[in-house]
């Protein structure tokens, strides 16, 4: 797999698999290692019977198939590997038509914080500065490119206080986002 120069972005190639409605695109970070890293989509059914498909993404495990979202690799390539991430979205909706994409990150569940705190050596005080940084990756992303990226897709965020995906206003804070295409 390599390198590849998309419109002024570099991303890496990817290579799709699907397994038992599973798709994951692979590719591999090349920086101070060579690391295989997987893009994963898991469909999953809410409670009025809508399929929505989680994206994950993390270090690649070829024993179990599935992937590590808790790693930070720290490969000197974190922005080819984010666009590489982004790169799969037009490709999934395009095999996919009709399924909407959740985004959360793994440092956005209730339990993540208290996990941080016993091993991180930021010892925050007031609240944890890791956790949402995931989510918030991708929020800014959106922010920046909001008007280019709303001609194609609709978005929704999360909004803790009221439990409910809202329309997505850009500034607000969200733990996750919903993407349908249009």
């Amino acid at each position: 797999m390599q390198k590849k120069h998309l419109r002024n972005i570099d991303i890496y190639e990817t290579k799709v698999s699907i397994e038992n409605s599973i798709v994951q695109y692979l590719f591999e970070s090349t920086g101070e290692r060579n690391v295989i890293k997987a893009v994963q989509y898991i469909g999953f059914e809410t409670k009025n019977g809508q399929t929505i498909y989680n994206l994950g993404f993390g270090d690649y495990d070829f024993e179990t198939k599935s992937i590590s979202d808790s790693e930070n690799t720290n490969n000197g390539d974190m922005r080819t590997v984010f666009n590489t991430v982004l790169n799969t979205v037009p490709k999934f909706f395009k095999d996919n038509p009709g399924y909407p994409i959740y985004v959360q990150g793994s440092d956005s569940s209730g339990s993540f914080e208290e996990e941080c705190r016993r091993s991180c050596s930021k010892k925050c005080d007031d609240f944890c500065k890791n956790k949402n940084r995931r989510i918030r990756t991708y929020i800014y992303f959106i922010n920046k490119n909001l008007k280019k990226l709303s001609t194609e897709y609709i978005f929704f965020g999360f909004d803790e206080d009221q439990k409910s995906f809202v329309p997505y206003l850009p500034k607000n804070k969200y733990i996750a986002v919903l993407v349908y295409k249009k």
